[in-house]
């Protein structure tokens, strides 16, 4: 038998192995791959929270804008139908490190009136996120573990509409 014959049954005897693993081949690959797309796909849920929250306070800071522009600034009424809209959808009064949220600091607290040389009104809305980089503790990651992480900052600007 010659040295090229012996290669060609080496690798015909290779090759006859690994067909017949190619089953377990499958259910490793199987194995690692479904706790993988498992973790991804209970990693929408937490994301498609954080992205609702900030729509719904961005729609409640539109909301409380057209009032502050109606009566000039923000009002202790505009402020407190406000955080009346946050607490029914779940997002009350939080303290974080001392300081109570949501925050309204830099907004406009005294009355501006419409024909002001600057009739602008700001709302400032802080409030705080959820800690999103918490999920990467699950796979080793260096989330933190707190449970805010950051805060949802909106400014938003208007013109004033209120008169004397």
């Amino acid at each position: 038998m010659s040295q090229i014959d012996g290669d060609v049954v080496v690798k015909s005897k290779i090759a006859a192995f690994l067909q017949d693993e190619q089953g377990m081949a499958n259910v490793l690959v199987t194995l690692f791959l479904m706790p993988v797309l498992l973790f991804l796909s209970l990693a929408i849920v937490p994301f498609f929270v954080y992205t609702m929250k900030a729509d719904h306070l961005n729609t409640i800071a539109n909301h409380a804008l057209k009032e502050m522009e109606a009566v000039g600034y923000l009002s202790p009424t505009v402020e407190s139908n406000m955080n009346a809209r946050l607490a029914s959808l779940g997002m009350g009064d939080v303290t974080v490190n001392g300081m109570a949220y949501p925050s309204y600091r830099g907004s406009t607290r005294s009355k501006v009136l419409r024909d002001a040389a600057d009739p602008t009104v700001k709302l400032v809305l802080k409030y705080p996120a959820p800690n999103l980089s918490r999920m990467l503790n699950a796979i080793g990651g260096g989330g933190s573990a707190s449970a805010q992480e950051g805060f949802y900052y909106l400014v938003l600007y208007g013109k004033s509409e209120a008169y004397e």
